[in-house]
C-alpha cells in the first residue's frame, strides 16, 4: 500500500507524450471489489514483460497473515499490441475528462474499491483521477482491456 502511495505521489500535472520506441509503462489496480483488495498489474509495453497480484477469494481475502503471490511473464505479440494501442490512445487523450474544469458527461458511483489507473513514458506521467465519472473513455478502454487481459475470470 505504501508503495502505491508512494507512486501516485509522483504524478505530474499534463499527460505523458507516448514514444512507442521509447519507455512505455501501465499500472493499474484489476478486479476490483468491494471486500477484498485489489489486484495490481505492472506492464512495461516496450518488452511486454508484467507482474501481476490477483486479487486473493473472497472467503480469504481477509485474512491478516495472507501474502498473494507476484506472477511475472512476459504477454504475447497480439496482446501487447492491443495494450500498446490503447496505452497510445490514452496517453494522446488523456485520462481526466474534469481537467481544466470540464463536467463528467455521466455520474459514476462505484462501491468497488479504489480504481487506479497510472500511464508513463518516461518523461511524464499521469494518473487517472479517484472520481470514475472524470475519466476518459481512453482511460477506460485501457483499464478494461487490462482487466480482459489479467483479471477476467476464466470459465
Amino acid at each position: 500500500m505504501l508503495s502505491l502511495l508512494a507512486s501516485l505521489m509522483l504524478f505530474a500535472a499534463s499527460p505523458p507524450v507516448a514514444d512507442p520506441s521509447g519507455t512505455a509503462v501501465v499500472f493499474a489496480t484489476v478486479g476490483e471489489s468491494e471486500w477484498c483488495p485489489a489486484g495490481n498489474v505492472r506492464v512495461d509495453l516496450r518488452t511486454g514483460d508484467y507482474a501481476f497480484t490477483a486479487t486473493a477469494p473472497r472467503a480469504v481475502c481477509q485474512d491478516a497473515t495472507l501474502e498473494r503471490p507476484v506472477s511475472e511473464g512476459r504477454l504475447d505479440e497480439s496482446r501487447l499490441r492491443a495494450l500498446r494501442q490503447d496505452f497510445q490512445r490514452a496517453v494522446g487523450d488523456g485520462l481526466n475528462v474534469c481537467r481544466n474544469g470540464r463536467a463528467p458527461h455521466d455520474i459514476i458511483i462505484s462501491n468497488g474499491g479504489l480504481h487506479v489507473l497510472v500511464v508513463t513514458d518516461g518523461r511524464r506521467t499521469d494518473a487517472a483521477p479517484t472520481d470514475l465519472s472524470c475519466w476518459t473513455e481512453a482511460a477506460v478502454s485501457l483499464h478494461d482491456r487490462l482487466y480482459d487481459t489479467f483479471a477476467r475470470p476464466t470459465r
